[in-house]
């Protein structure tokens, strides 16, 4: 029996770097607001390995855990998870945004999917070609994404 094929939304690694660098930067600015001694070789030490070596694999977590799958059925997480629910398009309840990221719910105690914009995307135009392709016309996925 063949399954219908699901189609993924892959992040780009050098995009997501450009949004954990900032982070990373806020946190050791942090360090210095709250007033920790960085005369103190040790933390100087471990934020000169700890900064450039999260930053990297931040970014790389990000790009494989924020995938999502997009099918004929709805939206889910790519990666698998304890519970992993199929977000049908009929369901799908609100859409905001937030900075790099789209967060689709489902009723008020319902999943949550968060899609990733366009900027953050290997392919920017992937994102209006398979909500084209696999939404309904009706549906608040395809409005809010200005899909046509």
């Amino acid at each position: 029996m063949n399954a219908p094929q699901d189609s993924t939304f892959e992040i780009s690694y050098p995009k997501a770097l450009l949004v954990t660098i900032p982070s990373m930067a806020c946190f050791v600015v942090a360090l210095f607001a709250i007033g920790a001694p960085m005369n103190d070789p040790l933390l100087i030490g471990f934020l000169a390995v700890m900064v450039p070596v999260m930053t990297f694999a931040f970014a790389g977590c990000m790009c494989f855990m924020l995938r999502c799958k997009i099918g004929h059925d709805g939206l889910r997480p790519a990666v698998p998870t304890f519970y992993q629910r199929v977000l049908r398009w009929e369901d799908i309840s609100s859409v905001k945004g937030f900075l790099p990221f789209y967060v689709i719910r489902c009723g008020t105690f319902g999943g949550q999917c968060v899609l990733p914009r366009r900027f953050l995307l290997k392919r920017p135009d992937s994102l209006d070609e398979f909500v084209a392709k696999y939404a309904p016309i009706d549906n608040i996925v395809r409005k809010k994404l200005a899909v046509s």
